[in-house]
């Protein structure tokens, strides 16, 4: 299960209930999420991070009927992700597969949040002065997630922080 603690702008989009995320205390940290809507060159964009290792991705320009479906939208997109990322095949079948349901929470860590701000920075950067179509969302999410080193991650980028998590369970 994806516990996904979601902005207030995420919510009005997806038009989903949030649970009490009192609730899913108990859920390993690895399978919490954050999730807020921003807007790029006109487009609504989602951001999504992972709460115990950084791992990112920024889904540009969605449309209402993507939204509609966005489980299936962050299913296939984090697969994508883990193959551009290089994450070995077990790794990302597991996370997958924890996937197979999701829960929507109020956000619950400003630490996460304040990471999620960072990464927005950086992609509206990338992002400036670009045509949308010009916009190389596959370099922006391989940076954001190989190549830069942000947040509590004790000096290091959220791929070595998920292949760690993992190399040590």
């Amino acid at each position: 299960m994806f516990v996904i603690g979601a902005t207030q702008k995420l919510v009005k989009e997806i038009n989903k209930e949030l649970e009490d995320p009192e609730q899913y205390q108990e859920i390993s940290d690895i399978y919490q999420w954050h999730a807020n809507v921003m807007t790029i060159n006109k487009r609504k964009c989602l951001m999504l991070m992972n709460n115990r290792t950084g791992i990112n991705l920024t889904l540009f320009g969605l449309r209402k009927q993507q939204f509609d479906n966005i489980e299936n939208v962050i299913k296939g997109s984090l697969n994508q992700l883990f193959q551009l990322l290089k994450i070995e095949r077990e790794i990302a079948d597991h996370m997958l597969e924890a996937a197979e349901q999701f829960v929507y929470t109020k956000t619950t860590s400003r630490q996460v949040l304040g990471m999620m701000n960072q990464v927005k920075v950086m992609v509206e950067e990338a992002a400036n002065g670009l045509e949308y179509e010009a916009i190389d969302a596959e370099e922006i999410n391989y940076i954001t997630n190989a190549e830069l080193i942000y947040g509590p991650l004790e000096a290091h980028t959220p791929v070595e922080t998920l292949k760690a998590y993992f190399k040590e369970s």
